[in-house]
């Protein structure tokens, strides 16, 4: 009886050895997949879109975009389809849209590309709109400016010019230099 406990023991211990052998290359093996090496290359957000109170607590502006891109080694926040609303002390307020923009991770300096329109319409006066190749938006002072060509339009009137500064919240537009404008009798 002795050696069957014996060969019993032996087995069992085996058995054993060779369990925690499985077991430990099995915990050790990593798979050829190469996903846990995989390092996030950034983030996106579809159709994204948030509110910036202003210094009262009211909402300041939103802005939308149809796409938010951040990559880990920029300091920007790309985005496309860009809409910013722009709340203002009196009357009505700005309509700022852009098919591209980029952002600061702060949020404080907006720049807009692509055709921007920046638009102004009351119900007591004929819309204003204003357009420019590329616009820098402070947030944290309601400025919108560029060193660009600018077309403003209110109803069959124009003006080019290049340079503009817009203040969001008094609706003060700025024209800067070159200023050539056209009124048509009604």
């Amino acid at each position: 009886m002795k050696r069957k406990t014996v060969l019993a023991a032996g087995f069992l211990a085996a058995c054993t050895l060779v369990t925690w052998s499985w077991q430990r290359a099995v915990r050790d093996h990593k798979p050829e997949t190469g996903e846990e090496d995989a390092e996030v290359a950034g983030y996106y957000l579809l159709n994204a879109g948030f509110v910036s109170p202003g210094p009262d607590g009211h909402p300041l502006y939103r802005l939308d975009a149809a796409r938010m891109t951040y990559g880990m080694t920029s300091d920007l926040v790309e985005m496309d389809g860009v809409r910013i609303e722009y709340r203002q002390e009196q009357e009505s307020d700005w309509l700022v849209t852009a098919p591209s923009g980029s952002a600061r991770l702060d949020w404080r300096t907006l720049r807009l590309e692509g055709g921007v329109r920046v638009v102004f319409e009351t119900e007591s006066e004929t819309r204003i709109v204003l357009t420019t190749p590329i616009l820098d938006v402070d947030a944290a002072t309601s400025q919108a400016t560029t060193s660009s060509e600018v077309k403003l339009a209110q109803g069959p009137y124009t003006v080019d010019a290049v340079g503009m500064s817009v203040d969001l919240t008094t609706g003060l537009v700025r024209l800067e230099s070159r200023v050539n404008g056209l009124f048509t009798p009604p």
